[in-house]
């Protein structure tokens, strides 16, 4: 009967030390030893297998994907997403849609008098230009 010399600070590793010491798994039982607050573990060989107990590491089943629903769906174009709507960048971007010549600056005089921020209001105006594939200068008019 062979038995470690050493301990080991991974139930895991004084397994491995075991088997590479030729003992066959069911033949290695694992011992704890505790010192205060410190806990470390050996390997000894048995003479008759070893019942070892199954962790309970099932695994839940995997839920199922929802279909989302064709008004909660967002529109996707050139890598940007339209605003829900609802909130207050989906507003920005409706009047940009009923203003489709105008330009950041045009947006930021807006914004106060509808309660906008006016940075939020650039940022989402150059995504909603992103989101129509608007690129480079508007010409003037």
């Amino acid at each position: 009967m062979k038995q470690s010399t050493t301990t080991y600070t991974k139930r895991v590793n004084a397994r491995r030390a075991g088997v590479a010491a030729g003992i066959p798994k069911e033949l290695l039982k694992i011992t704890v030893h505790k010192n205060g607050d410190v806990v470390r573990f050996g390997w000894i060989e048995c003479a008759a297998p070893v019942k070892v107990a199954k962790a309970m590491t099932t695994l839940a089943p995997k839920a199922k994907a929802k279909p989302v629903p064709a008004s909660a769906q967002q529109d996707a174009q050139n890598g940007v997403k339209r605003p829900k709507t609802g909130g207050v960048c989906a507003a920005v971007w409706a009047w940009l849609d009923a203003n489709p010549g105008a330009t950041v600056g045009s947006a930021k005089e807006v914004a106060p008098s509808k309660g906008w921020n006016s940075n939020n209001v650039a940022c989402e105006f150059y995504a909603w230009r992103k989101f129509n594939g608007i690129t480079g200068r508007a010409k003037p008019s």
